[in-house]
């Protein structure tokens, strides 16, 4: 049996113009940065930002990418990607909905932006990075 989450219609937040305003003016222009939304427990934060991401179109991204790169931006591409695409390597697309990531609140350094693979370097002896949320919330 699978469950699907519901989701809560962002229109249906009542008294909450600033944040359903500044959730929309992130998605009209997400050079402004982001938001900090803050508020006591159960006041409806996660939920208004579920509500907007389930507003939001499908990405495209490089299939089998860890980081989620945008296929047609060559600039902001990992290293992988961007070796495949120099190659002149066909990147494979795939469209999936925006993701709400959360942030722990212990969350450390190493969670938040990843860390040496430790297993990978003891077995094979190279350096690999093991992604942390940022590369989750890519894009």
């Amino acid at each position: 049996m699978s469950f699907e989450r519901l989701s809560f219609p962002l229109t249906a937040f009542v008294n909450q113009e600033p944040l359903k305003m500044a959730l929309l003016l992130n998605a009209i222009n997400p050079r402004i940065g982001g938001i900090l939304v803050r508020g006591q427990k159960g006041t409806g934060k996660s939920t208004a930002v579920r509500a907007l991401a389930d507003l939001l179109p499908e990405i495209e991204v490089v299939a089998g990418c860890r980081f989620n790169c945008n296929p047609d931006d060559p600039t902001n591409m990992c290293e992988d990607c961007r070796a495949r695409f120099d190659k002149g390597e066909k990147l494979p697309k795939e469209k999936r909905k925006m993701r709400v990531i959360t942030l722990p609140i212990g969350a450390t350094e190493d969670r938040v932006v990843g860390s040496l693979d430790i297993e990978k370097a003891i077995r094979e002896g190279i350096r690999a990075l093991e992604p942390g949320l940022l590369a989750e919330a890519n894009q």
